[in-house]
């Protein structure tokens, strides 16, 4: 046999060796569905744009810094950093840690970067209806700047307020177009 036809046995033999994929390996989680429930909302808009002014100033409101708009995709991305040594933060941390429990109060004297992404689709159901999904990460660094927490936020509460804060700043700005 030739040395031309080693690498075709090769990767005959190899391939033999491939493992299946198990039949559930690409399937998400059933508690998937629950956290993406808590993370959209459907809101009456005359636009897309107007729901994304509206979450512009909501977040702005909300001391978050717009870091990127993506208008035709409808994305837009928000972060702030937060030293959770101020008294306005231990207070929010302590109810948090009160209300749900998944604040560490440990992290107290740690810097926290927090992202909040939002993409804003129309509704394929109605006419005039836009879905609006809110996803939130947060980093947590110790003083020596080392990663001490890396979480994904899903607690309800936090984003029932911000659609709250975002229903009433869509709604303001239909009553200002009128």
């Amino acid at each position: 046999m030739s040395a031309r036809w080693l690498p075709l046995l090769a990767t005959g033999l190899l391939s033999g060796c491939a493992t299946t994929i198990p039949q559930d390996a690409l399937r998400l989680p059933a508690s998937t569905l629950d956290v993406r429930s808590i993370q959209t909302r459907t809101f009456a808009a005359s636009s897309e744009s107007e729901i994304l002014a509206a979450t512009i100033a909501t977040l702005q409101d909300m001391e978050f810094n717009i870091d990127r708009i993506e208008k035709p995709l409808g994305v837009i991305t928000a972060s702030k950093v937060s030293d959770a040594d101020s008294a306005s933060e231990m207070t929010s941390l302590l109810i948090l840690a009160l209300l749900c429990g998944c604040i560490d109060m440990s992290s107290a004297m740690d810097t926290q970067h927090i992202t909040l992404t939002m993409v804003v689709l129309p509704s394929l159901a109605q006419s005039g209806e836009y879905i609006t999904r809110i996803t939130i990460q947060r980093v947590i660094f110790d003083k020596a700047g080392r990663i001490k927490v890396l979480e994904g936020i899903d607690d309800a509460e936090t984003y029932q307020q911000i659609f709250e804060n975002l229903s009433k700043a869509i709604f303001i700005q239909v009553s200002q177009n009128d």
